[in-house]
């Protein structure tokens, strides 16, 4: 049989259709809302908005000899794509107002147990795996109800406290990013307790050079290149834990080019866990307030990860990476077209482009009369036009972090509040409140 020929067809936005492979815009990529230059449609809401923003696009294609043309892009016809993506399961989801304290509880929990596990193997104390395994339990069940409440108060990063939080924040995203991609529920514990600890390592490289705000000697990075295998000593010798939380410890620096520490691997010689963690853990990186760097915007970061992909990251999952975050995910901080400042509450799946957004400031950078504005319902500003965000910009923008809010206790002075919003600012506020009760040590 003939070989087919890769080709682009031009199809009008009313005729997309899922699983088709979008590779070129009536207009430039840069004039869209897209993170990526290409992706394959895999939710109504990604053919929404390209409705939205074009008149027609270019699709690839096949043509087959002696007959027409016909669609050959599926979700997983493209390089490096060498595994079937399971279904995720159909699960009843809660709305995010609902999961938050259930969220706000297995957050504390996950982020009492990073800072323990670091403290505690400093001074040589063994990891209680049983313990760690019971409260990742706790975030993947979260996530499975409902997997935007934990992912807003990952966005609650502590100024200093990067490394102890790390684990903490790669454990959820790579449960959130694993559900995305259809583990099972067993797989997705084992994903996250290897997000939990990937970094385990770095309590052996000395506090001066993981902290040193200005650019590491060559001597230096090698100490830290060692944190790989000081994790893989540290996890070997706990009995009971899985094989592939060491080899994600050891591994997650890997690139698929070789070109990377400890050994060098190849695409095919890294465990699958460690692609996964690799870009978790690159993606918290960049988008965390560092010593030595300030925090990108998602979107930033989601288009280093696309530009790495194939030689630093897998291309397939970090494809799949973009698609899980989405344009604005929650607790992203958004300004709108009316000029206000606001923070992703809700990223609707069928609606990226149109989250809710709790407006935070106001046209004139002042703190704002706290309210909730829904850009799918098509709310409307003072002018008469629909809310619209106007561009995404990094965590701490304007002096505004979530932690600060808080702490503050987000006090209501709506004279008709949303209930909605008195859900979600009882919730906050209660966690705010008991890290008052329960200071960090």
């Amino acid at each position: 049989m003939a070989q087919a020929d890769k080709i682009e067809i031009k199809i009008p936005v009313t005729e997309l259709q899922l699983g088709m492979h979008v590779v070129r815009l009536d207009r430039s990529w840069l004039d869209t809302d897209f993170p990526v230059q290409g992706f394959v449609i895999r939710h109504t809401a990604d053919i929404q908005a390209l409705q939205e923003q074009c008149r027609y696009v270019y699709v690839e294609g096949e043509e087959v000899p002696e007959g027409p043309a016909r669609f050959g892009a599926g979700v997983w016809r493209r390089p490096g794509a060498n595994r079937r993506r399971r279904q995720v399961p159909q699960l009843k989801k809660i709305s995010v107002e609902s999961e938050l304290p259930s969220a706000i509880e297995a957050h504390r929990q996950a982020r009492e147990l990073a800072r323990n596990i670091l403290e505690g193997v400093r001074v040589g104390r063994a990891i209680d795996v049983n313990h760690a395994r019971t409260v990742v339990r706790t975030c993947v069940d979260s996530v499975l109800r409902n997997h935007e409440a934990l992912q807003l108060l990952a966005q609650i990063r502590g100024k200093d406290e990067y490394t102890a939080e790390e684990g903490m924040n790669v454990c959820i995203l790579s449960a959130l990013f694993g559900r995305h991609l259809g583990l099972l529920e067993g797989e997705l514990e084992k994903l996250a307790l290897s997000g939990l600890l990937h970094d385990v390592g770095k309590v052996r490289v000395p506090d001066e050079i993981l902290k040193k705000p200005d650019t590491l000697a060559d001597s230096e990075f090698d100490i830290v290149k060692y944190h790989a295998d000081h994790g893989r000593t540290i996890l070997m010798g706990i009995s009971g834990l899985d094989p592939i939380v060491v080899d994600v410890a050891y591994s997650h620096h890997e690139r698929m080019s070789g070109n990377s520490y400890p050994r060098g691997l190849l695409a095919h010689q890294i465990p699958f866990f460690a692609k996964i963690i690799s870009i978790v853990d690159a993606y918290v990186a960049m988008t965390s307030d560092r010593v030595y760097a300030n925090a990108k915007s998602s979107k930033e970061a989601l288009e280093i990860v696309y530009q790495a992909r194939g030689d630093q990251f897998d291309e397939s999952l970090a494809l799949d990476f973009i698609q899980c975050i989405g344009v604005f995910p929650p607790g992203a901080l958004v300004e709108l077209n009316s000029g206000e400042i606001g923070i992703v509450i809700t990223a609707y799946e069928l609606n990226r482009l149109r989250p809710r957004v709790l407006i935070v400031r106001d046209p004139d950078g002042r703190p704002a009369r706290e309210r909730v504005v829904d850009l799918r319902r098509g709310d409307e500003h003072r002018s008469g036009q629909p809310y619209r965000i106007r561009r995404e910009m990094p965590t701490g923008s304007h002096g505004i972090h979530l932690s600060e809010y808080l702490d503050q206790g987000l006090k209501l002075r709506n004279e008709d509040p949303d209930p909605e919003l008195a859900a979600l600012v009882k919730a906050l506020a209660g966690e705010a409140l008991e890290e008052d009760d329960n200071p960090s040590p």
